[in-house]
């Protein structure tokens, strides 16, 4: 089994740090969340982690979101097959420690299983949950321990960073494309990894250039990629990598289409590149077209049961990891809710709706990238358009039938 090196998400920004592409649509009150189920049987304990508050970052509107789904869940499916589930949390606070601190509360709680967005310690987390044969149930993660700690499920698809520019290349019928990578280990060692080999598998070629972080003018590069006339360009990187890179294509007035990783977005909204965002197309991991039922639901748990939450990034990955983790549970109809219960659960569940997915599915038998990771419980890629300041619409899965292998 063949691991990526090291943790995309991490070198390239949380998730939570973006939220360019919030939803903006109306739910249209509790009746979208359907008839009510209330949860009425004895309360079983669940767990969430985040890295919560700090020093960089304020994170906990991941942990009232969690909250906010759990509510739902209780009131609305029943909780965990009729039982309430009681909720515990707990910060890393961003440190070693803490995320040591968060598993060993946990295992001392006597919590089953514990759900997460993409906490930055989670690594520590799940080495002490996995040890213990507790459950860990993750929206995403593509670090070495994550994809191969035993009781450890990841319910999105790390892969797809580069998995969805391959299919997206595909339906599109590109033979090539340029990756403008940020150089840093954990991005610049997968994408030499994983996209030729993706790519390879959509029927084309894939280049990567790396640009050192903290480069102002990228111009050089670019045209350097520019020379080998490339079908797309594909940006991977943080918000300023990323603005730095588009300021050089309309610089060099390049009209190849460019593509990029939702999180390129800044909280700017790509206010210093000329003509902005508009026109690319962004690779992502949750579908919030306006009108979408699974959004209307996600916009109303947040109204109904949060505090203080917004629509956002932050609150779509921790949605799709607490819901997550609460459907995958249920598709079973367990009734053993022990660890080793609720992982046999897991394991034995049918495919099931994964949160926000647009109609995309999920199940963790370990076979969705086999050849990579087990514990990979989807193939699941979305894109969308954006408008100048990167706001995002017109959100769709796309096929990635074949793209998840190698060799």
């Amino acid at each position: 089994m063949l691991i990526s090196a090291a943790l995309v998400t991490s070198a390239c920004g949380s998730s939570s740090s973006s939220n360019s592409s919030a939803s903006s649509s109306s739910s249209g009150g509790t009746s979208v969340l359907g008839t009510k189920n209330v949860a009425k049987d004895s309360a079983v304990k669940l767990g969430f982690v985040s890295d919560g508050q700090t020093q960089a970052l304020d994170e906990t509107e991941e942990l009232r979101t969690a909250e906010a789904t759990v509510k739902y869940a209780n009131d609305y499916l029943g909780g965990l097959n009729g039982h309430k589930i009681a909720l515990t949390t707990c910060q890393t606070k961003g440190t070693p420690a803490g995320a040591q601190d968060c598993a060993n509360q946990f295992i001392t709680d006597g919590v089953p299983a514990v759900a997460g967005a993409v906490p930055g310690q989670i690594d520590g987390v799940v080495t002490g949950l996995s040890a213990a044969g507790v459950v860990s149930g993750l929206e995403s993660g593509s670090s070495k321990t994550v994809l191969a700690a035993p009781n450890t499920y990841v319910w999105a698809n790390p892969l797809a960073v580069f998995g969805t520019p391959a299919a997206y290349a595909k339906q599109k019928g590109y033979k090539s494309a340029s990756f403008i990578v940020i150089d840093v280990p954990g991005a610049v060692g997968p994408a030499r990894q994983l996209a030729p080999a993706f790519f390879k598998n959509a029927g084309a070629t894939a280049s990567v250039v790396a640009v050192a972080p903290g480069t102002a003018d990228m111009t050089p590069q670019i045209q350097t990629a520019a020379n080998s006339k490339p079908d797309m360009y594909y940006l991977l990187g943080d918000p300023t990598f990323c603005s730095s890179a588009m300021k050089a294509i309309r610089t060099l007035n390049i009209s190849t289409p460019v593509m990029a990783l939702d999180r390129c977005i800044g909280p700017d909204g790509g206010s210093s590149i000329p003509g902005g965002w508009k026109g690319v197309t962004f690779a992502t991991g949750a579908v919030t077209n306006a009108g979408d039922k699974e959004d209307q639901v996600f916009n109303e748990v947040l109204k109904t049961y949060g505090t203080n939450v917004k629509p956002d990034a932050a609150s779509k990955s921790s949605y799709q990891g607490m819901l997550g983790l609460i459907r995958a549970v249920n598709a079973s109809k367990v009734t053993d809710f022990s660890a080793s219960g609720i992982n046999n659960a897991i394991k034995s569940m049918p495919a099931t709706p994964y949160p926000l997915g647009g109609g995309a599915t999920y199940q963790c038998n370990g076979q969705a990238t086999a050849a990579i990771s087990k514990n990979i419980c989807s193939t699941f890629g979305a894109i969308a358009t954006a408008d100048t300041d990167g706001t995002l619409s017109d959100f769709k899965s796309v096929d990635a039938t074949g793209i998840y292998k190698l060799g």
